[in-house]
């Protein structure tokens, strides 16, 4: 059964390129259902098409995020708008392996550690004031200029949208260290150190990992 808060853009290419083919398909199915007609609309008909006809191998293969996307400005303002309505979802408690903590569209600000096995899901920017060890995605319904800040970054997964890096790939420089999580115009992601600002390139992925189960 497809769990719909995780139905998003993000997770259907994590899923494809992990090879679990019926559940992007699944998750495509769902958003085409509830989408309005536009840019994105089509292109997730034409990325379900492709999906069905068995046209995965290569996508696969490569990160989403390998795959510039170039949305809209309407679309990317209002993500924006909405999320800049709600308050910020404020976790005061530490995050334990295998709760999933969801900010429907709003920010998360987590004051307390996130342990390994932990899930983080924002439809904004997240906030880690500790040390986070489990897996965040901010951005998830599509706010690209979404970012993800943390005092000290030893995630399994962090990303933003359809962008994202495993822990294979954070540096070894930034691992450990106060970071900020982004994504770049060409929507890749990238991982900052706060105190410099010095950006580094994530090295190629090793291995593909599970995300939100």
């Amino acid at each position: 059964m497809l769990d719909t808060m995780f139905a998003t853009e993000t997770m259907a290419e994590l899923s494809a390129r992990q090879g679990r083919v019926a559940d992007a398909v699944a998750i495509y199915r769902h958003l085409l259902s509830g989408a309005e007609a536009g840019e994105r609309l089509e292109k997730w008909k034409g990325r379900l098409a492709e999906l069905e006809a068995g046209a995965t191998t290569a996508a696969a293969a490569a990160p989403p995020s390998a795959a510039p996307r170039t949305p809209s400005a309407p679309a990317r303002t209002e993500a924006a708008e909405a999320t800049a309505e709600r308050a910020s979802l404020v976790i005061r408690e530490p995050v334990r392996s295998g709760q999933v903590i969801y900010a429907e569209g709003r920010d998360l600000i987590v004051v307390a550690p996130v342990h390994s096995g932990a899930q983080l899901l924002a439809d904004g920017h997240i906030h880690v004031y500790g040390p986070l060890k489990g897996r965040a995605v901010a951005g998830a319904h599509g706010l690209r200029d979404a970012q993800l800040f943390c005092l000290a970054l030893e995630a399994e997964l962090v990303g933003v949208d359809t962008g994202y890096l495993l822990s294979d790939d954070i540096p070894a420089a930034l691992w450990g260290g106060p970071t900020r999580v982004s994504l770049t115009a060409a929507g890749t992601c990238t991982v900052a150190a706060l105190s410099t600002g010095k950006v580094v390139a994530p090295a190629a992925a090793t291995r593909a990992r599970g995300i939100f189960g």
